[in-house]
């Protein structure tokens, strides 16, 4: 009874220090279970993290798929309309050194009338002015480098074409999309390329009559007049208003805060294919509504092809983010040189101006317009229908009169030497 007392009381110390060996074992068996579901839960956690991986992954690759579909898409078509949308009748002359720019012809007689595009625009904006004026005489409209279907111009003439003559060392000295570059590409299509009959009438609107009036600066004996309209003034970006401390929007900062920025958006959603899906849903139109009954719809398919464009729409922002530029050689050139007075100069106003912008860029234009006409104070002034800067449009049959008068006046006062 003595010895089954201490066995029954060793026991339970026995089992509390662990020296029963059945209980080491048992314990034993417990560390390797424990050991198996802690590896099976780190295999589970491993499975887990790489289907997430792998769900992210495919998530990512199907996201950047989606973002590639309209841009392969648009260059995909871009490839083929720019073949197919060439304007009928217009041709592609080599301006020097490979560089090819767009023209377009049509009727007969001296003076030659020169269509010039507002900035950013192509040669389309005179489908509905051209066609009258070719009836009466001969008239060109062309489009600038790098806009429509005229090719970019080279920055390095030299490098590119490996060409050092004193010609393309000279053109090198211009910067592309400024006026300086603009008027000797202008020079190079009309007079060398395709010997258009001289003199020349050179018809403008906002930005491209600071091209028109540097032209018959340079080239006085080529040039009969000008007709300028809603012309774009070289010291439109002066700032008068802080000048004279006052605190009002000036068209410096408007143009480079609020223009500059949206053409490069443009242009930015365009290289992502993302414009042509937009005029796909209807998000986007080529032009504005009142405008949608003055083209003929061959020019409303090119219009949609130039918002799908980056290379047109690159070339765009271009012509806007230099214009300070142009400004500057616009007013070094006159005050270089005097105007000529040879040259005819008729300015066009519209009868109502009525637009969105704020009243002090209304006036501030307006003011810079008033100045043009006193720096060319022999200059005739008109009045033609409309209230804003795409109004000539709609009435292109009184644009169409004003030329008629300055191609008349220069027959009558040639006829009259001889």
């Amino acid at each position: 009874g003595q010895s089954a007392h201490i066995v029954l009381t060793m026991r339970p110390r026995a089992r509390h220090t662990g020296a029963d060996p059945n209980a080491k074992q048992h314990g034993s068996k417990d560390d390797g279970s424990s050991g198996e579901t802690q590896q099976a839960q780190s295999r589970l956690k491993k499975k887990k993290k790489k289907a997430s991986f792998g769900g992210s992954f495919r998530a990512i690759k199907y996201f950047l798929l989606l973002l590639a579909i309209p841009f392969i898409v648009n260059y995909a078509a871009l490839s083929k309309e720019a073949r197919e949308l060439v304007p009928k009748g217009a041709v592609l002359y080599d301006i020097g050194w490979g560089q090819k720019m767009l023209l377009s012809c049509s009727g007969e007689g001296a003076p030659t009338v020169v269509l010039d595009a507002p900035i950013g625009e192509t040669s389309d904006v005179w489908s509905s002015v051209q066609p009258l004026i070719s009836k009466h005489t001969r008239v060109c409209s062309y489009d600038r480098a790098g806009l429509g279907f005229s090719d970019r111009p080279y920055s390095n003439t030299s490098e590119y074409a490996n060409d050092f003559s004193e010609a393309a060392v000279d053109r090198d000295k211009t910067k592309p999309f400024t006026v300086e570059r603009m008027v000797d590409d202008l020079h190079r299509l009309v007079s060398r390329a395709s010997s258009q009959p001289l003199p020349l009438i050179l018809v403008s609107s906002d930005f491209s009559t600071m091209i028109s009036r540097f032209y018959a600066q340079l080239y006085v004996n080529d040039v009969a007049g000008l007709l300028l309209i809603n012309p774009m003034a070289e010291f439109l970006f002066h700032d008068a208003a802080a000048a004279e401390g006052r605190d009002e929007l000036t068209w410096s900062e408007y143009w480079h805060r609020r223009v500059v920025p949206s053409m490069q958006g443009a242009q930015f959603t365009a290289a992502l294919g993302l414009n042509r899906i937009a005029l796909m849903l209807g998000l986007l139109n080529p032009v504005e509504p009142r405008m949608r009954s003055v083209y003929p719809e061959s020019v409303l398919t090119r219009k949609k092809y130039l918002m799908c464009q980056p290379k047109h729409l690159s070339s765009a922002v271009s012509e806007y983010y230099f214009v300070n530029e142009s400004m500057s050689q616009t007013q070094l050139m006159f005050r270089l040189k005097p105007f000529p007075e040879d040259v005819k100069v008729t300015i066009a106003s519209y009868e109502n101006i009525v637009t969105d912008l704020p009243s002090e860029l209304t006036r501030d234009w307006s003011e810079g317009e008033m100045r043009l006409r006193q720096i060319h104070s022999a200059s005739s002034h008109v009045l033609i229908p409309g209230e804003d800067h795409m109004s000539y449009l709609l009435h292109s049959r009184a644009v169409a009169d004003v030329i008629f008068r300055m191609v008349d006046q220069w027959r009558i006062a040639s006829h009259s030497k001889l």
